[in-house]
């Protein structure tokens, strides 16, 4: 039942967190397209899924903002007694939940893509598909049901109507359950290649920083349908405006996190300062030229004989590539599907050729094995 607490609010508390998370994830997706920029990197499929889901994140938030001048945050009874306009309210939260649900989808299709272009392994490639075709069934059945909700669709917002809706919060936590656990999936499914992974302390420090950030979207989903049990029909602007304000946290925290692996390089004498480390552009070449050494001495005389022309090759070449700091863009699977073994990275240079060694794409190293191949 409605309260009958005039004065209790949380207007400012969905304002604020609103415009703070919609400025850090615009901030981030820009750091990201200069990064890309100032790296001469083109743009990439994932690239342009992501600017598209921010701008539905911002349609998003901007719902919920419009939301509070029309009620959100209040007790139904404040709603009433300061005679606002709850049909306009009822028309804005009508079209939230659509706009919300496909930014969700929209950010988890860049993700996916993300995978595929950083990780050219067969199981991850099969695993992003089956991810993206739930992600779209779930899409495509939840907007239906938040489009065609009440038969006359304008009953949704005019309650006057006659005519009859489903129950919403069974609905809205129907969709809350496929999104959480396609969240945990897709969070996991890299986990394999990393496991496999041998990296320096800088690539382990930015692959902790996307899962973590990766694991607060989970967190965020989870805790916004958790809120959703509090919801009582006949106090809706007050029991939904919290769990409205977690959508706006949640897919701002999913911009950030698919921003993350390429705006982390851009951060990094920062990041170095702040922790008191020193971080060098040349360590991972040097690792990776010391790995060279140490494991194919037989190789060097390969190596040496178009060292110059072939630096400068691979520079290029490394120039053209993403700069994801993800040491896992390196990895480099067959055609058959190679799933990868746990070994080390190192810059196949001249040397591939010599030992009959072949990426694929726009991988130049491969996983040199030192056993449990898959």
């Amino acid at each position: 039942m409605p309260s009958n607490n005039l004065q209790e609010s949380t207007v400012n508390k969905q304002r604020v967190t609103t415009i703070v998370l919609l400025v850090l994830a615009l901030c981030f997706l820009i750091l990201r397209l200069v990064t890309r920029k100032v790296k001469r990197v083109p743009l990439g499929l994932d690239d342009w899924t992501l600017n598209l889901g921010m701008a539905f994140v911002i349609a998003t938030g901007g719902l919920n903002y419009a939301g509070t001048y029309h009620g959100m945050g209040r007790h139904m009874t404040a709603v009433l007694e300061e005679e606002m306009n709850i049909t306009l309210l009822f028309k804005i939260l009508y079209a939230f939940e659509p706009v919300y649900i496909t930014a969700v989808a929209v950010i988890k299709f860049s993700v996916l893509l993300m995978y595929n272009r950083i990780f050219p392994v067969r199981y991850i490639r099969i695993g992003s598909y089956i991810l993206g075709g739930i992600t779209l069934s779930w899409l495509i059945s939840v907007d239906l049901v938040a489009i065609f909700q009440c038969t006359p669709i304008g009953k949704a917002w005019n309650k006057l109507l006659p005519g009859h809706c489903i129950d919403l919060k069974a609905a809205l936590i129907g969709n809350g359950v496929p999104n959480f656990v396609t969240d945990i999936c897709i969070l996991a499914l890299p986990v394999r290649c990393i496991w496999n992974l041998q990296a320096g302390m800088w690539q382990r420090i930015s692959i902790i920083a996307v899962f973590l950030s990766g694991s607060f979207v989970v967190f965020a989903s989870i805790y916004r349908f958790s809120l959703i049990f509090i919801l009582d029909i006949d106090d809706i602007p007050w029991t939904l405006a919290d769990a409205q304000t977690w959508c706006v946290v949640e897919t701002c925290a999913g911009i950030i996190s698919a921003c993350l692996p390429t705006v982390i390089p851009t951060l990094k004498p920062l990041l170095g300062h702040v922790l008191g480390v020193s971080f060098s552009t040349n360590d991972m070449s040097r690792s990776k030229k010391s790995n060279t050494t140490n494991t194919n001495n037989g190789q060097s005389h390969v190596l040496e004989a178009g060292s110059r022309v072939q630096r400068s090759e691979n520079r290029d070449r490394d120039r053209d590539r993403d700069e994801d700091m993800y040491p896992l863009k390196d990895i480099s699977g067959t055609g058959t599907g190679t799933r990868g073994s746990r070994g080390s990275l190192s810059s196949m240079s001249g040397m591939g050729a010599g030992m009959g060694m072949k990426g694929k794409g726009q991988g130049w190293t491969v996983i040199e094995a030192s056993g449990d191949s898959d």
